[in-house]
């Protein structure tokens, strides 16, 4: 029951999602402390299987606000890093444009590592809620009806409700859009610095305590420092993915790839290249995908989308994770407090809101990339980042 005495959508109802990451984990916390049989699907083997990934940003109205409707903002705030929100931006000889402490802004947007959000939502679920080593290979709707999720190891499972969280490639996706992810024109290369504080203090002093973006020329590198003192760098070329496939990055032999990425930075300041020299022997390509700002769904009873499933696109204003966080706190509520009459109208108020905000965002992020990344940046950078700062007062 609601707090308002009438009856919450999900009782009874068997609640599939597909994605343990922050948004599919979020979703299924807000539901299961609200009443919900809730069972998440990964398919990773478990939480440790892989590198979840670098630094983020919680802002206080999204991804912060999810976290405290769902009890766990005193974790994060004890693991989270305040001064991770100072942000450089540099051009290609070293050159300052933009140098933002936390105290500069008017709202806080602490950094925690994926892994570590990942870890308390995990940690916070009721045991047994998380099924990993469960890779979905399709979803149907039988003759009858129902759903139906196939899994690769075998496992089929009948759920009432869907909830795809499973990223940009998603398998639940089909169901409410044909529309596929786009190449938005940028590939980042991603790296890492294993230990800057102790072995390299020029790169530690050019990143300082958050993220640094040198950009010009159509390329820029991006560094952001996590919580185990090392620092993870992107490689970002605009380039067509007929470009990059002709280069032939070796990822087997990492130094090739570093010698081939200095190439491409040639004429950069030896200060800037340095995030390069020093570069751990990792390199993970990663081209980066973008849906359209605006999207055309077919309408579901008993499916919807959150986070990049939903709306993948760059990451460079940083909402990304703060984006998917905010969809599931708003479907869990339309689900659960009583505004609507059915499941089917709580997901279609849902969506309709989600899509319109992401058609916005994701027109701004694509502005954003074409700023950063550019033949004349950062040219634009001061003037976008007042802009913003602005809009935040």
């Amino acid at each position: 029951m609601t707090e308002l005495g009438t009856p919450s959508l999900i009782e009874g109802k068997k609640i599939a999602i597909v994605g343990g990451g922050p948004s599919g984990l979020t979703l299924a916390k807000l539901l299961q402390m609200r009443g919900g049989d809730v069972t998440v699907y990964d398919l990773d083997a478990s939480l440790e299987a892989r590198n979840q990934g670098g630094s983020l940003d919680l802002h206080e109205m999204s991804g912060q606000l999810a976290l405290k409707k769902a009890g766990l903002l005193d974790a994060f705030d004890a693991a989270a890093r305040p001064e991770g929100q100072a942000t450089r931006v540099l051009d290609k000889e070293g050159n300052v444009y933009i140098d933002l402490k936390p105290s500069d802004e008017n709202s806080t947007r602490p950094e925690i590592d994926r892994g570590t959000l990942q870890t308390i939502l995990f940690e916070s679920l009721e045991p047994g809620t998380v099924k990993w080593g469960h890779r979905l290979r399709a979803i149907e709707r039988a003759v009858d009806g129902h759903l139906r999720l196939l899994f690769d190891n075998g496992v089929t499972e009948k759920p009432d409700l869907v909830f795809g969280s499973d990223g940009a490639w998603s398998k639940v996706r089909p169901m409410v859009s044909s529309e596929k992810p786009q190449y938005s024109g940028i590939t980042f290369i991603e790296g890492r610095v294993s230990g800057g504080d102790a072995h390299w203090d020029e790169i530690s002093r050019l990143v300082g305590e958050g993220a640094v973006m040198i950009t010009g020329d159509n390329r820029a590198i991006l560094a952001q420092r996590n919580s185990d003192g090392h620092i993870r760098l992107y490689a970002c070329l605009r380039e067509t993915q007929a470009w990059i496939e002709r280069q032939h990055f070796d990822f087997g032999n990492p130094a090739s790839v570093r010698t081939k990425l200095l190439d491409h930075y040639a004429g950069w300041s030896p200060d800037m290249r340095r995030l390069l020299t020093a570069s751990d022997d990792y390199f993970v390509l990663r081209p980066i995908f973008t849906h359209r700002p605006l999207q055309h769904w077919i309408a579901q009873p008993d499916v919807s989308l959150t986070g990049d499933a939903a709306h993948v696109m760059p990451p460079f204003t940083g909402k990304g994770v703060n984006l998917a966080m905010q969809d599931a706190m708003e479907l869990a509520d339309n689900l659960t407090e009583g505004a609507y009459p059915d499941i089917p109208a709580a997901l279609r108020a849902y969506e309709t809101v989600m899509l319109t905000r992401m058609e916005k965002e994701i027109d701004l992020v694509l502005q954003d990339q074409d700023i950063f990344v550019s033949p004349v940046a950062p040219k634009g950078v001061i003037e976008l980042f007042q802009k913003r700062l602005a809009e935040m007062a």
